[in-house]
């Protein structure tokens, strides 16, 4: 393979995403003590399955996703998902009581005492102008194979939150090799990096690490205007 890669010669559309959270999005990106809490950043492999269509997995009992297997079959493969702006959370308490009786005194310690959790949410996020929509919501990028075209509406999250799209597409994208430090206009995931990470800001996002930022040379890049998308490792094999 030479220095460029035709994205559309290979079949792969590419879009530049921006979603707005209608109701309140939850994911446990991490619990502590009693309180399961949501980061403003969202895991590519979310985004892949909703966009795609995948609402869920089955698997054997026991055994892990297959996220590889999975995401091999899906038409459209996110980069994860960053806010444009402050974010705000509201904390939900839950009265957790026995779901068969409807009961709270029937617990091991016998006590009549609701056992309270907190589950802390991003809060809901409309479309309401053009200011507006440069400081809010999430931005992204979507390759599609195919003849896939995104969804405007998905639920995401989960209690399934809809969500809506707006989307960009980069007209003949052109991937090149740089050897140079590049840093994209996007989240990544480690997993896609097949270049040189020189810096990066980490945060822990289930199942595994999601970079916030990261400054990488030796990788493909498209350029287009004010974007630099780093291309995925799954795309640069074909």
């Amino acid at each position: 393979m030479d220095g460029r890669l035709d994205l559309n010669a290979q079949g792969i559309r590419l879009y530049a995403g921006r979603f707005y959270n209608h109701d309140y999005l939850w994911f446990s990106s991490f619990e502590i003590a009693k309180t399961a809490a949501t980061l403003p950043l969202i895991h590519n492999y979310a985004l892949s399955y909703a966009i795609s269509g995948y609402s869920y997995g089955v698997y054997a009992v026991g055994k892990p996703p297959r996220y590889a297997e999975d995401l091999d079959e899906m038409p459209a493969y996110a980069t994860p998902a960053k806010p444009q702006g402050t974010v705000a959370r509201t904390r939900f308490t839950q009265n957790a009581i026995n779901s068969r009786t409807l009961r709270t005194d029937d617990a091991p310690r016998g006590s009549n005492s609701p056992a309270l959790g907190w589950r802390l949410v991003l809060d809901p996020v409309w479309r309401t102008g053009a200011r507006q929509d440069e400081t809010a919501g999430f931005t992204f990028y979507l390759f599609a194979r195919g003849p896939f075209r995104p969804p405007s509406v998905v639920r995401l999250g989960k209690k399934g939150c809809p969500v809506r799209f707006q989307w960009e597409e980069i007209i003949s994208p052109m991937a090149v090799f740089i050897e140079t430090p590049v840093r994209p206009t996007h989240a990544l995931n480690p997993l896609d990096i097949q270049g040189e990470i020189l810096s990066y800001e980490p945060l822990s996002v289930p199942p595994h690490l999601i970079f916030r930022g990261a400054e990488i040379r030796k990788d493909w890049f498209i350029f287009s205007g004010v974007h630099r998308v780093h291309l995925p490792r799954r795309f640069t094999s074909t």
